[in-house]
Parts: structure tokens; sequence; C-alpha cells
């Protein structure tokens, strides 16, 4: 079945659906362990009856983060960090963690400006294969927008940054 979006379905039409409360559907929808089993039947039913589809995007914008990180990867067209790329991601989707990839093609400007856009998309923290040439002071900005940074393959002497890198 094809997924379609139910704009006019609610949380609260599907907990009239479900003769549930609207906490017990957000519960439901958020995959909490707290709801019993018949009642989480109720909702999914609710759910495949109505054709709800959940809005990550609105519910993104009542936290300060999302499950998002940001992977600025200095050359995607080198097979070898494309792999290194598609590990990571594979390592972040099994802790429901969805990455926000991109190539920053060895251009500090753009590998700053797309690290940004992503902080400003709510990235919860960042793996950057640092570009060549890449100044001190933009992975200082980075690394004090608070979030975890963690440098892939390639290193800068920038304190209190870890780095992932080959023996």
């Amino acid at each position: 079945m094809a997924l379609r979006r139910a704009t006019s379905t609610t949380i609260m039409d599907l907990a009239r659906e479900a003769r549930v409360s609207k906490s017990t559907v957000s519960l439901v929808l958020n995959e909490s362990p707290l709801v019993g089993e018949a009642k989480r039947r109720r909702v999914q039913e609710a759910i495949r009856a109505t054709g709800y589809v959940y809005n990550r995007t609105a519910a993104r914008l009542r936290a300060p983060t999302a499950d998002v990180i940001g992977m600025v990867i200095n050359d995607l067209a080198n097979p070898f960090f494309a792999e290194m790329a598609l590990g990571i991601e594979a390592a972040a989707s099994r802790r429901s963690v969805m990455p926000f990839v991109a190539n920053a093609g060895e251009d500090p400007v753009r590998q700053l400006a797309l690290a940004r856009a992503m902080f400003e998309h709510g990235a919860m923290g960042f793996i950057l294969s640092p570009a060549n040439d890449t100044p001190a002071a933009d992975i200082e900005e980075i690394a004090g927008w608070g979030v975890p940074v963690v440098f892939g393959i390639r290193d800068l002497p920038i304190a209190g940054i870890a780095s992932v890198t080959p023996a």
C-alpha cells in the first residue's frame, strides 16, 4: 500500500477512533513501551483505517533538536569516503538516527555553509571529514554550537574534538 497523507486526520481523530486519549495516541506514535498491547492495537488500527501519516516535521518543530546527525564529507565522489558514509549511515539507522549527508567537495567555505544549514535544521551533532585547508576558526565555530563533533578519517589539531582515523 502506498503512503498517502491524510491531511485532515489529527491525533484527536485517532484518539476518538481508537477510544483512547490523545496522550495514548502520542505514546503509540513515539513507540513508547508504556502503552498496553490492546490500546496499541486499537491506535494502530485507527491509523490504518484513516490513512494517517505521522508528520515528523511538525514533531521536530516542538523539539530543540531532531534525531538527525550532520555528515559533511570532503569528497563523496571518492569511493573510500562514499563507503565510509554508508557505514556511518548504517550505524546511525540502527540507533534510529537519520543522517544528513552532504559533499563539501574539498571546499572549506561550502563545508561550513553545509554544517550551518544542517544545524539550522536541528542536527544534534556532526561527523566531519574536513576538507583540505579547513580553517581552525570554522571548526571552532561548529564546536561552539554546543553539539558533539567528531572528525572522520582526517584529523585537525582542535582541542576537545574526537577523531576516528586510520592507525
